[in-house]
């Protein structure tokens, strides 16, 4: 399991600036936004405990550009 880590806060920001073009209105309201990441902490953040026990969990630094991102992931 391969996992970009980025700050919630940062995260928050990068999907608020995305909604300012996607349309998405789910996209440009910061409670919906908390709301998609509580539900991501119950019920898909257990996988990385679980691939972590299985040495199959890799943590991949997200905050950077796209360059910077995807030379991390070729490593």
């Amino acid at each position: 399991m391969v996992a970009l880590e980025v700050p919630e806060d940062l995260l928050v920001e990068r999907i608020l600036n995305r909604g300012k073009t996607s349309g998405r209105a789910d996209d440009q309201d910061v409670e919906k936004i908390k709301n998609r990441f509580q539900e991501y902490e119950t019920k898909t953040s257990i996988l990385k405990e679980y691939y972590q026990n299985q040495n199959k969990y890799f943590g991949i630094d997200g905050v950077g550009s796209i360059e910077e991102i995807t030379s991390r992931l070729e490593k």
